[in-house]
């Protein structure tokens, strides 16, 4: 019997200005007609069981219908819309869902009839677990909306006061995640640094583990993380009143990592085969990156990890697909000193190496002692904002303020910036702080300095916004 592919569906959003790839199976020879609106396209199922087929690209609409024609089948896919699709992917904190959000009535109704379009990727941790339901499309409305990704939902808010055009999203996130997870596992073992950075090392011990023994494993740290969360909410229910910061000191961390193992969704490449292969086939007008914490303790590794993922994404999605990531905000984080100013970094730096890249910056956004803050309005619209700006409206003032360039002069260093015209900054000079002013874009450091660095901390405190309200980016400089 002749079949569309899984994602194929009511309400489901095709990127415009893209040929439309459709697909599916059905029996060898068996002939096979596609038509939306006005294109039609025809082929015949191959002799593995499998067609596709190619329609011209189209201009943005809605309320379209797709219908498959076959020998004895005919499929019919209604409330079609032809525009925008948006991957938004990473671990936890774009997983993080809006019905967990700060501002989660006001969304809601924010988002109820804008046409919105949403697909979530089911996170398949491993093959057979029980989790591979199909893919299905829904148009959010005010009473859908509580399981999508909140800084995508606040993303597409922001979008949509700069275009009419229709606008969806497919959700491939899973918290905890390395990006390592997320690249195929013969990419990370053909690369020297990687291999012996994260493939090696998670592998390492494990090569005789039984899958009795990886369950028994399994099944401890369950009990233990829900031991963990009945401490947590007992706490919570007899102290009210004490922060996050109180309860870890007395409780400790949520117990992490799980056990390793063939059914951890944490392995190398696990979820590179398990979840985002379901959607690399389809064409998408950019990428939203949000990961990294995961990362902290390698993160000397992470923009060649970082570039790797962008490279690898972009031999399937296409080699000029756009990627948008949101540099991570501030955390006091206590196991890895200090890491986070190196990984912000390396974002920073493949922004700056790879063509249609580009960053926001949320230092100010972060939680001290919440890996996961409850606030994703502003990241989500910022992430909006510079999307608009790139694709939508060239005149929308989304301009973070960031180090130009720096001089050695005799008397001083001068640190030219963009993007900020007046203001102070505190910057650590060879270990002591200073507040400099900042100039006409200038801000100048008397005598001679080795290291002068601004927000180099996992939580920086003292932060300097542009008249706009943006933060600035985080920097370094070694003055030889």
């Amino acid at each position: 019997m002749l079949k569309i592919a899984d994602g194929f569906c009511d309400h489901m959003l095709l990127q415009r200005q893209h040929p439309i790839l459709v697909w599916g199976t059905g029996e060898p020879g068996e002939s096979v007609t596609v038509q939306l609106a006005n294109q039609v396209g025809k082929t015949l199922v191959d002799a593995t069981g499998s067609w596709t087929l190619s329609l011209p690209p189209m201009e943005a609409g809605r309320q379209l219908t797709l219908t498959l024609f076959g020998a004895d089948t005919t499929i019919q896919i209604d409330d079609v819309a032809i525009g925008d699709l948006y991957l938004a992917a990473g671990q936890s904190n774009m997983e993080f869902a809006l019905g967990s959000e700060d501002h989660y009535e006001q969304a809601r109704k924010a988002a109820d009839g804008k046409d919105f379009r949403w697909m979530g990727v089911p996170q398949v941790e491993y093959e057979g677990d029980g989790r591979d339901e199909p893919l299905a499309w829904r148009v959010l409305n005010a009473q859908n909306v509580q399981d999508v990704s909140a800084v995508a939902l606040y993303a597409l808010l922001e979008i949509a006061t700069h275009t009419d055009v229709p606008l969806g999203v497919i959700g491939c996130y899973k918290g905890g995640t390395s990006a390592s997870c997320w690249i195929r596992k013969q990419t990370l073992m053909e690369d020297p640094e990687l291999r012996q950075a994260f493939y090696e090392p998670y592998w390492d011990g494990l090569e005789t583990q039984s899958e009795a023994e990886e369950d028994a494993c399994r099944a401890a740290y369950q009990n233990e993380l829900e031991t963990y969360q009945r401490a947590v909410a007992d706490y919570q229910r007899a102290y009210p009143e004490r922060s996050l910061s109180q309860l870890k000191h007395e409780l400790g961390h949520t117990p992490w990592p799980g056990p390793k193992g063939k059914k951890d969704f944490g392995r190398p490449g696990g979820l590179r085969d398990t979840m985002l292969r379901q959607v690399l086939n389809r064409p998408f007008k950019a990428v939203w990156w949000y990961q990294g914490e995961e990362d902290a303790k390698s993160a000397w590794q992470y923009e060649h990890l970082l570039g790797t993922l962008i490279d690898e994404w972009r031999h399937t999605l296409g080699a000029n697909v756009p990627f948008f990531l949101v540099q991570l905000p501030g955390y006091k984080e206590e196991t890895y000193v200090e890491t986070w100013p190196i990984l912000r970094q390396a974002q920073a730096m493949q922004a700056l190496a790879k063509p249609n890249v580009d960053l926001i910056c949320t230092l100010d956004q972060g939680d001290s002692y919440n890996i996961h803050p409850t606030n994703k309005q502003v990241v989500g619209t910022r992430l909006g904002q510079l999307v608009s700006r790139v694709f939508y409206d060239p005149a929308l003032r989304a301009l973070y303020p960031k180090l130009r360039l720096w001089r050695h002069g005799e008397e001083n260093v001068e640190l030219v910036f963009e993007n900020i015209d007046q203001g102070s900054i505190r910057l650590c000079v060879d270990d002591q702080t200073i507040e400099a002013p900042i100039r006409e874009g200038i801000a100048r450091v008397a005598g001679k300095a080795h290291t002068i660095s601004y927000a180099w901390q996992n939580d920086p405190e003292c932060l300097t916004w542009n008249a706009l309200g943006l933060p600035m980016f985080p920097f370094q400089i070694e003055i030889e």
